[in-house]
């Protein structure tokens, strides 16, 4: 079991001042329990003491172990040098019964550590049990010596006592006072109004507890001859135990120790004895012995109940805790997570399950409902997904990808892996399912294929436009030369003249090419952008004129933005084209710019919104590859989103489209802030 160190032990300052304390009992106790216990009369070793030393010793830390062994050396000389003899003999017979009683609680103090380790005896039943064995077989060894050496000096004779009835009074003396004296030295919690509650409770348990005991051992009030002595002990304990726990158990215990020893020292009650001429008679020692034995066979054993009720209590708090610990991490995972039983009746599952399945299905399923009743009449796949449930109850282990929802509402892709789930036995009594959203991700994987298609496209486009530029570069210089060598009226100059517009057109191509392929050369710039647009008004009313009526909404607060001016041109200009081209028969353009709050620092929003002919999904998907267009031949080259395509991302931003066939499309182009934000915008 895992170690849990009593409170005693684990704070160093508090388990010093209750050692204190704890020895300051242990002196009055000692020098009390003299004379009754016949302590020199009749043995080298207290009984009471005894079981107070080796509490102190356990309860104290790795630390204050030295400090509580001089406490308890000092409290024991303090409370047996009353009673010893004047002389050399007294003070090595004091000197002895402190050195032996000191030497067997340290012994047993060992003992317990060596079978238990250092955990608290109080901490559980078997670490109890180990201190009840280790106080009994701890105190055999030197109360043989101490019986040996009365023996021989002739000390035990007046009491009649053998060494192993000593061994039996000294053990059980440690068995009865060491759980109760490390509890007392626990202290009590008084934190919360519920534990405040039942030390009040315990007070009152405790003075009624004293009217029984002054009542059966005393034999003083209206109830005396009425309670018998069991009465006045047993129900007690037991309350003070399964109510308060092992402190509320020592207070009773306590209680009862000190009532049963005084009215057998006050010659009254069930121990007393009427007229006896002296402590040290033996009739009187022999009732001191048996009311010891008779509390030591009720406390002692007894404690081990309360120990075992505390010892479940925490194993249930943990078990809560760990509970609550489960349910927060089960709650809060992004996943969501459902469990069935082997009949598939939903016996758990996360808000998240839940709210997702009610979003797909318009149906939330109750906990301990059956799914194939939530499955009935649905617009789903229910067949399949009982299916799977039944393969995990089966006991297989596997995941699969699928599609989900009811068309009307919401349909999005799953990761769904499934699982047995195995009682403490390893038997299968269920199955569990964690499933993924992968919606966006699978959104994700396809831009950036798309991405990885258009950059390995782009290289391809980059290196023929390259090369091909040089070669248009050779084609316009010979063009040159030849036309300078002709006269002005050679009519083969036309000829000439065609291929030089040939040759400039397909070196425009080429940086075009080029740009899509981010290999052109750019000079980027602060720009000022509602300048630059402002600008381009009547350059892009005379593209989309007279058909397409142009509207412009551009905000006043734009941010600047870190691009080559003339391609930002180039992107409008394209945008504005390929718009026009979509609504041969009319229509709106608008191109908006604005702040884009969704980066951070926010940046520039530009949109181009046409109600033109709109796009199918097909031809989105290629809308963005050079040379391909859906125009009609010698009407377009396939190039103008392209170029946008690569200029945009050549400036860190991207694009987004919507478009629906018959409705319209709308291109926006995001662009980040200008990095450095003191530079000059350039109109």
């Amino acid at each position: 079991m895992t170690e849990r160190v009593d409170p005693a032990q684990e704070d160093g300052a508090a388990s010093q001042q209750m050692l204190v304390v704890g020895a300051l009992v242990l002196g009055v106790v000692t020098q009390l329990t003299t004379p009754g216990m016949a302590h020199f009369a009749g043995a080298l070793i207290p009984w009471p003491s005894h079981g107070i030393t080796v509490a102190l010793l356990i309860a104290a830390s790795t630390r204050h172990r030295r400090f509580a062994l001089v406490a308890c050396a000092l409290a024991l000389t303090i409370g047996l040098a009353p009673a010893s003899d004047i002389g050399v003999f007294g003070l090595a017979r004091l000197v002895a019964a402190v050195a032996l009683l000191v030497g067997q609680a340290l012994f047993v103090t060992w003992l317990y550590e060596l079978l238990a380790g250092r955990v608290g005896p109080l901490s559980g039943t078997t670490p109890y049990a180990w201190m009840l064995v280790a106080v009994v077989v701890g105190t055999l060894p030197l109360t043989a010596v101490a019986s040996a050496a009365m023996q021989l000096t002739g000390i035990a004779d007046g009491t009649g006592y053998s060494g192993r009835a000593w061994w039996i009074a000294a053990s059980t003396s440690g068995a009865t006072l060491v759980g109760p004296s490390i509890a007392l030295l626990m202290g009590v919690d008084r934190s919360g109004p519920r534990n405040r509650a039942r030390v009040v409770e315990l007070a009152v348990i405790a003075f009624v507890q004293l009217v029984a005991l002054v009542s059966a051992f005393a034999e003083i009030g209206p109830l005396a001859g009425r309670i018998t002595p069991a009465l006045a002990a047993l129900p007690f304990l037991a309350w003070g135990g399964l109510r308060s726990g092992i402190r509320g158990y020592a207070v009773i215990a306590a209680l009862l120790i000190v009532g049963v020893l005084l009215s057998t020292w006050a010659d009254v009650g069930p121990f007393g004895i009427q007229g006896a001429s002296s402590w040290f008679a033996e009739d009187r020692l022999d009732r001191f012995r048996r009311a010891w034995i008779y509390v030591a066979s009720l406390v002692g054993p007894a404690m081990i109940f309360p120990v075992a009720f505390e010892e479940r209590a925490e194993a249930d708090r943990r078990t809560r805790s760990a509970l609550a610990q489960l349910r927060s991490m089960f709650e809060s995972t992004g996943d969501l997570i459902a469990a069935v039983d082997r009949d598939l009746t939903l016996i758990a599952a996360n808000s998240s399950w839940l709210e997702e399945f009610e979003a797909l299905s318009g149906v939330r399923p109750q906990i301990g409902s059956s799914l194939l009743e939530n499955y009935r009449g649905l617009p789903l796949d229910t067949a399949a997904s009982a299916a799977y449930w039944q393969r995990a109850v089966a006991g297989e282990r596997f995941t699969v990808a699928r599609e989900l929802g009811d068309p009307a509402r919401r349909r999005a892709e799953f990761e769904i892996t499934y699982a047995p789930v195995l009682d403490e036995r390893q038997e299968i009594v269920g199955a569990s399912q964690i499933v993924r959203n992968i919606t966006e991700r699978r959104r994700r994987e396809s831009a950036e294929a798309e991405t990885r298609r258009l950059e390995s496209i782009g290289r391809l486009a980059g290196g023929v436009a390259h090369d091909f530029n040089n070669l248009m570069t050779a084609v316009l210089g010979y063009s040159e030369l030849l036309a300078a060598s002709m006269d002005s009226a050679d009519p083969r100059r036309g000829d000439v003249a065609e291929i030089q517009r040939a040759a400039t057109r397909a070196g425009e191509l080429t940086q075009q090419l080029l740009a899509f392929a981010r290999r052109r050369e750019v000079r980027p710039r602060v720009i000022d952008v509602a300048a630059l647009l402002e600008g381009m008004d009547r350059l892009i009313h005379s593209l989309v004129a007279p058909k397409v009526r142009l509207e412009f909404a551009v905000a006043t607060d734009l941010p600047a933005v870190l691009i080559d001016p003339t391609q930002f041109e180039q992107v409008v200009m394209n945008l504005a084209v390929n718009a026009r081209d979509a609504m041969p028969e009319g229509g709106l353009l608008r191109l908006e710019a604005s702040v884009d709050d969704t980066q951070h620092p926010p940046g520039l929003r530009l949109t181009a919104r046409d109600t033109g002919s709109g796009m199918a999904p097909d031809v989105m998907g290629r809308m963005f590859e050079p040379f391909y267009t859906t125009k009609a031949l010698g009407k377009g080259t396939g190039l103008g989103l392209a170029t946008v395509h690569g200029i945009v991302h050549q400036a860190k931003g991207r694009i987004s489209v919507e478009s629906t066939e018959g409705v319209g499309t709308t291109i926006t182009i995001h662009l980040p802030a200008a990095p450095t934000a003191d530079l000059e915008p350039t109109p």
